[in-house]
């Protein structure tokens, strides 16, 4: 999962987005999931605090943030709702 913070009045392009990492990334370096906050949190030695991200996941019941999934019919990055996050937790969508 890869944290984003948008540029004010800024909007995520998910298909854009999706083929600039697919041209710039290895397919096993590609975030899966994003996860969009209006800023990063930071300690007090300015590192990204990544350890209650991991934590919280990618259920959007406990992420207050927008998620969004990698989804490669598509070709774009599309937002993870519940329904979607049930099949992935049920295996019906593959990762």
């Amino acid at each position: 999962m890869a944290a984003l913070v948008l540029r004010p009045g800024c909007r995520l392009d998910g298909a854009g987005l999706y083929q600039h990492v697919a041209e710039l990334l290895p397919p096993y370096a590609q975030p899966r999931f994003l996860r969009l906050q209006e800023r990063l949190e930071m300690t007090a030695t300015f590192k990204q605090q990544k350890v209650r991200l991991a934590q919280e996941g990618f259920d959007p019941e406990r992420v207050p943030d927008p998620l969004f999934l990698l989804d490669e019919a598509t070709r774009a990055y599309v937002p993870l709702g519940p329904a979607l996050w049930e099949d992935i937790v049920a295996g019906h969508v593959r990762l």
